[in-house]
């Protein structure tokens, strides 16, 4: 039988790495996004499902999660999420109301549309967090919010599924070389500059690549005896 994955956020970065290595894995697997044109781009490279569906759409995320009523679901990865930097003085209610919805609500309403699904395979649901959300950042308090509700949610969902041999763990990546960089309006020497400051503070001086973020992920979800678990994939920042 072969087994399913619902991969997030699947048309890039982290997200598209780990379609990849599920795939090759010989997982049947849908990703899935807000933009359908790189969506379809991307699961045509890959060979895999693909579905539209925005996390801050409540609709959207029902919607997806009919797909695996008869099939059930073996592996979640909550990986979609948004990110902006911007310091205390400029946040808005609509960044507020993007970021919980996107980042917070989102995966977890689409866990439990996704219950029925789970149950019938004992799947096992991977969070995506940061290592920011136990390393501060200067203005990054509302993303690093978000992600630490994913560490926080994660934990007591771990223990509230067990006893139906749910599993639920998390990924927390730390600098990560991935397109969202390219997304805080910085041009190229300051996008550099701060590459090479991030790194000097690296034990592996070095930003990580998402296929190494993907390994651990996949490794997570084979490893049936880990619930409950936040494993950090950052070069050993979390160690300092």
């Amino acid at each position: 039988m072969n087994k399913h994955a619902l991969i997030t956020g699947g048309n890039s970065g982290i997200g598209y790495a780990t379609a990849r290595l599920f795939k090759d894995r010989g997982y049947q697997v849908t990703i899935s996004g807000r933009n359908s044109d790189k969506l379809s781009q991307a699961a045509a490279e890959l060979g895999v499902e693909w579905v539209v569906a925005d996390m801050a759409r409540l609709d959207d995320l029902k919607m997806m999660a009919t797909r695996f009523n008869e099939s059930g679901l073996d592996v979640l990865v909550n990986n979609a999420a948004i990110a902006a930097f911007m310091p205390i003085d400029a946040h808005t209610e609509v960044d507020y109301e993007n970021f919980l919805n996107t980042n917070i609500r989102g995966p977890l309403a689409l866990i439990q549309a996704l219950m029925p699904a789970l149950r019938k395979r004992q799947g096992c649901i991977i969070n995506i967090s940061s290592a920011i959300s136990n390393n501060g950042l200067p203005n990054a308090s509302l993303y690093a919010a978000t992600k630490g509700a994913v560490d926080a949610f994660s934990r007591s969902l771990a223990l509230e599924l067990a006893p139906q041999n749910i599993r639920v763990n998390v990924i927390s990546p730390g600098a990560i070389d991935t397109p969202i960089i390219s997304k805080l309006g910085l041009d190229e020497k300051q996008i550099e500059a701060i590459k090479a400051h991030v790194e000097s503070t690296i034990p592996l001086k070095r930003y990580g690549r998402a296929d190494e973020v993907a390994q651990v992920i996949l490794a997570q979800a084979e490893a049936t005896y880990v619930t409950g678990a936040v494993w950090a994939v950052d070069g050993g920042v979390d160690a300092c």
